[in-house]
């Protein structure tokens, strides 16, 4: 009664040393070929050492080869940007902002860079829409608000100028750069009294940033108590 039993167990036996033989005496698989994902995963490397340590023309190659095989990683595309800046690209510097802002979930992640690398070029029309574009992705952010305010300033469009820099006021009424620029523009709308009420707001505020504000409050100070 008990041999079935134990010819089960000599089979198994058997069985276990068939495969221990095999594996004894298989032939190691030979290495994997080099594909397309190997490639990639070399560019990935590549492209971060050399961007860590500022080798930028280094860098840019297989960047930019990294942003044809993974189109859908924004953060290629923001380093491929940051590279093309520091080569002085402004133009493809601002094509890869474009592609940032119109891939990433968040596109204030392009912001203000993309409009920089226009005012580099110089295309102060495109810089400017670019603000705008930024300003109405993130209409809470004060600094933005300043620089589209700078932008309207620049294309002698006064009342938006006026009016961006009221709403960074608004959000923001400690922030001594918005009471610089706003004193800036009544300043240049011969609105002294006011101008002065900036200037002397926003060295109250930054005290160690006099420097910036003393033409201002000379140029303003016949209108001082």
């Amino acid at each position: 009664m008990r041999r079935p039993v134990i010819r089960l167990a000599f089979a198994m036996v058997l069985l276990a040393l068939y495969y221990q033989t095999l594996l004894g005496t298989a032939t190691p698989a030979p290495a994997p070929p080099v594909t397309a994902d190997n490639a990639t995963l070399r560019d990935i490397d590549e492209s971060q050492l050399a961007f860590s340590a500022g080798r930028y023309a280094e860098a840019l190659t297989p960047t930019e080869r990294l942003t044809q095989t993974l189109p859908g990683q924004t953060i290629y595309f923001d380093r491929l940007a940051r590279i093309l800046r520091e080569l002085g690209r402004p133009r493809d510097e601002a094509r890869a902002w474009e592609e940032v802002f119109r891939t990433s979930p968040t596109p204030v992640d392009a912001c203000p860079m993309l409009a920089a690398a226009y005012d580099r070029i110089p295309d102060p029309a495109r810089a400017l829409g670019a603000y705008e574009r930024c300003v109405q992705v993130e209409p809470g952010d004060p600094d933005l608000l300043i620089f589209l305010g700078r932008a309207y300033n620049a294309a002698e469009r006064v009342d938006e100028a006026r009016q961006v820099l009221e709403r960074a006021l608004a959000i923001a009424p400690d922030y001594a750069d918005v009471h610089l620029m706003l004193g800036v523009r009544n300043f240049a709308d011969g609105d002294l009294a006011t101008a002065r009420a900036r200037f002397e707001r926003f060295l109250a505020l930054a005290p160690p940033r006099q420097d910036e504000v003393a033409v201002w409050l000379d140029r303003t100070r016949q209108v001082s108590p």
